[in-house]
């Protein structure tokens, strides 16, 4: 691997493309979900963040997947990747089949517990209990997806995306329009295109260029959770934080929760490119950092960040610009486009800040600095949660609300910048003391 812009490119844009492709179908499913109505389009706010929330444990293992194939590569080690690919795939499948069942069963005690509002706990509960459905192809997915991720070979996740919201679309269009299934034909075409994107990626391992047939009695199953597991850690952390400040917007009441979920489909969209660079940055970081290449590793790093804040300041003029036009797409309600609007203007400013802190969070990770990733996701987390309830205390405003991002984004650089410059330069020295005896 090289650390040259194209090499960034060449492994970011399809990780890119395929992130708004998979988020094109939460964009599909706010979409028909504002046609049947704003309870629903708030059920939806709710259902979503915590549906993510779960779902991001198969993220937090394609993490410890994508770190682990990435070392083998960059040791020169790739008759390993069959061994690590399989072992995965069986964690993967036996945590998807325990979350399907476990939120299937447990999900309406729960929303019991969280939801203010009766109105809107029931739709979220029958859309929470047909998406559990697609857990277990989720959790397959992220595993894939980090397999690919590692080897460089991004390409699969963005055909896999495409076709899945490509389906989504087709699918929610015969379900919710064709037959009339209303809130059901959103999750039923939801849950169908996830199977459709993960079997597409398991044929893909038919293709690829590496061979995994190698037999190796090595047991990878310790290494993937001593990176996944503070990954996954660090993944619920986050958005449990992120489901705590949509339940204290669902306690002023389901207008403001359907106006949330509007600003969220559309600021999660404006994120995407750069956690595809922060994809990249993984990958090559967790590579040069195995071949102990430091110089190089710098260079990927700066050059990632460099491409990372440049789109995204473009991005956050464009949200600015054309916010109206945006929130007209989900909702005829004028109330709500107002909301709406007003509040993608602070998220346009998360979108500077955003950055260097996503593509930090896995350079950390990468050069095994999970445990100090995870301590500090904590405790930024710990800070946003304490901002949002002192802003709700204050009867602050649902725009002001949304500057909580900023309490996040701007510290987590600060300290994850400095836990990986020490890391990196104490490496760099120390392979300086050692003689070269080649």
């Amino acid at each position: 691997m090289e650390s040259t812009y194209r090499q960034i490119w060449r492994i970011a844009w399809p990780v890119m493309a395929a992130s708004l492709a998979q988020n094109a179908v939460s964009l599909i499913d706010t979409f028909f979900l504002g046609l049947l109505g704003a309870v629903e389009l708030a059920a939806g706010g709710i259902g979503v963040v915590v549906f993510l929330t779960i779902g991001f444990i198969g993220l937090g293992l394609g993490t410890g997947v994508q770190v682990l194939t990435a070392h083998s590569l960059g040791e020169n080690q790739p008759h390993q990747l069959g061994a690590i690919l399989r072992q995965s795939l069986w964690i993967s499948a036996a945590i998807g089949a325990f979350l399907t069942l476990a939120v299937a069963l447990g999900i309406e005690p729960l929303l019991a517990l969280i939801l203010h509002d009766p109105a809107v706990r029931a739709p979220t509960v029958l859309f929470l209990k047909g998406r559990s459905l697609e857990l277990f192809p989720l959790i397959l997915f992220g595993a894939l997806r980090g397999f690919y991720s590692g080897t460089a070979q991004t390409t699969y996740i963005l055909q896999a995306n495409l076709l899945l919201s490509g389906t989504n679309l087709l699918l929610n269009a015969i379900f919710v329009l064709g037959l009339g299934w209303g809130l059901y034909g959103v999750v039923a075409g939801s849950v169908l295109a996830q199977y459709v994107a993960t079997f597409y990626l398991f044929v893909g391992l038919r293709s690829q260029k590496y061979d995994l047939t190698a037999v190796s009695f090595q047991k990878w199953i310790g290494p993937l959770f001593r990176y996944a597991g503070p990954s996954i850690l660090q993944n619920l952390v986050g958005m449990t934080g992120w489901l705590i400040f949509f339940l204290v917007i669902e306690r002023r009441g389901p207008m403001a929760l359907a106006a949330a979920n509007v600003v969220r489909s559309l600021y999660s969209f404006c994120m995407l490119p750069a956690w595809a660079f922060s994809t990249a940055a993984g990958t090559l970081v967790a590579y040069f950092w195995a071949a102990r290449a430091y110089q190089e590793l710098w260079r990927v790093f700066r050059r990632t960040w460099f491409l990372s804040q440049g789109l995204n300041v473009v991005l956050a003029l464009l949200l600015v610009l054309f916010s109206s036009f945006g929130v007209k797409i989900f909702t005829e309600d004028v109330s709500l486009q107002m909301q709406a609007q007003k509040d993608l203007y602070i998220v346009a400013v998360s979108l500077g800040f955003m950055p260097l802190s996503a593509i930090l969070i896995s350079a950390v990770v990468a050069v095994d600095q999970v445990l100090a990733a995870f301590v500090t996701e904590v405790g930024i987390i710990a800070l946003y949660v304490c901002y949002v309830f002192f802003l709700d205390r204050a009867k602050v405003s649902l725009t002001w609300l949304w500057t909580a991002e900023w309490v996040y984004w701007v510290p987590s650089a600060i300290v994850l910048g400095l836990i990986f410059y020490r890391r990196v330069r104490k490496a760099y020295r120390l392979s300086l003391s050692v003689p070269n005896l080649s």
